[in-house]
């Protein structure tokens, strides 16, 4: 399935999700289980059943939705969703397909500016789908650093986000990089079927 233009805009691309500039980081919206299931129905429709092959037809907004998609239907994050269960059966296919396509997406910057408020806002809103995210005050500097407990070893407050640079570090498993590295450890643990960070494989 291909598509000159993303089949899933109407999702992502709307008023209280707009591709907007506002410093440090554009606010979007969380991602709750409405917003999953409705984003699940949609690429189930689109893509006739095989999930992988919708790819290429995503916004880059959808790919990372799919990445958390993929990651809860894995059992990762907090709390239980009842995701349909053709998604677990598809993960297989899906993990490698998406992390392939993430991969060959990001060295053509995604299509948002990869310094810039769009791309700290879908690093905050990834991050934040599997850890809450605390600032340190209110002051500009302040503003521009969070922290929260890392989802990969689970230390408290061992998260750091760096909003100029768009980049994150635990200092507990020392784990870092920016939005599509966090995405790839969220695949990595999907394909070795485990949440357990001794499993996670180092990446390329």
């Amino acid at each position: 399935m291909t598509s000159s233009f993303p089949t899933d805009s109407y999702l992502f691309l709307t008023g209280e999700d707009a591709e907007s500039t506002e410093w440090p980081a554009t606010p979007f919206p969380e991602y709750t289980d409405d917003i999953l299931d409705q984003f699940v129905v949609h690429l189930w429709a689109v893509s006739n059943g095989d999930l992988a092959s919708g790819l290429l037809a995503l916004s880059s907004a959808g790919l990372y939705t799919l990445v958390v998609v993929s990651a809860r239907a894995a059992g990762l994050g907090p709390g239980p969703w009842k995701v349909d269960r053709r998604i677990r059966e598809q993960l297989p296919a899906i993990a490698p397909a998406l992390l392939a396509e993430l991969r060959r997406r990001d060295c053509r910057g995604m299509g948002d500016d990869p310094t810039g408020p769009v791309r700290r806002g879908r690093l905050l809103q990834l991050v934040g789908a599997f850890t809450s995210l605390s600032q340190p005050g209110g002051t500009t500097r302040q503003r521009r650093q969070l922290s929260g407990a890392c989802p990969f070893c689970a230390e408290p407050a061992s998260l750091q986000i760096s909003l100029p640079k768009v980049t994150w570090r635990c200092f507990g498993c020392d784990q870092s990089g920016g939005l599509h590295e966090f995405a790839e450890c969220l695949l990595t643990q999907v394909l070795a079927g485990s949440a357990d960070p001794e499993h996670l494989p180092p990446r390329p």
